[in-house]
């Protein structure tokens, strides 16, 4: 009898370690689908936007700078427009509420020191004790100023790195980073 219990565990042990590998793969495949990017949101006295709202949109073009595609703050600033008037408000060039929609970029400094490896060559390149590298980073700040008081009364702000999959390439990505943003107005 102890012999066909030893058995048993021995068939067992495998399957159970199969189904643990499953469990974790399916959670981690279930947590990469559902992130969502970096938001920071701000509000003056918890506003929010009434139905039927009447705004007009301003792009900074201008002061944009040259790394950035001119053509992503006209599809953002789409992606704007086409969300807020699926929800009910109405586009005005003499409106007294204006979206501001504002793309930027930044460096961000790595600094790698190399301390937590062993071989003086890693990853295909020599090793070098004091190594700087610079990843630009992309932001879009979507603001609500209100023209008669000279007040912003509600901002969001996100950020994407070049390649990341919340990178507004195409107008899908776009109105998916926008309404990201703007379902919390």
């Amino acid at each position: 009898m102890p012999y066909i219990n030893y058995i048993r565990i021995k068939l067992l042990l495998p399957m159970t370690q199969k189904k643990y590998f499953l469990i974790f793969s399916f959670i981690a495949f279930l947590t990469s689908c559902t992130t969502t990017p970096f938001t920071e949101l701000n509000s003056r006295d918890n506003f929010q936007l009434e139905e039927g709202t009447s705004f007009k949109i301003q792009l900074n073009k201008d002061s944009m700078p040259v790394e950035m595609d001119p053509i992503l703050i006209e599809n953002l600033g789409d992606a704007v427009l086409s969300y807020l008037e699926g929800v009910g408000h109405q586009s005005s060039g003499d409106a007294s509420l204006t979206i501001d929609v504002s793309v930027t970029t930044k460096e961000k400094i790595k600094y790698d020191d190399f301390r937590f490896y062993r071989y003086p060559i890693y990853r295909s390149y020599l090793y070098e004790p004091d190594r700087i590298s610079s990843v630009p980073e992309f932001f879009l700040r979507v603001s609500l100023k209100d023209e008669v008081s000279d007040k912003t009364l509600w901002t969001g702000l996100t950020k994407w790195r070049k390649g990341s999959s919340y990178a507004p390439t195409d107008i899908p990505s776009a109105e998916m980073l926008v309404e990201n943003l703007l379902v919390n107005l």
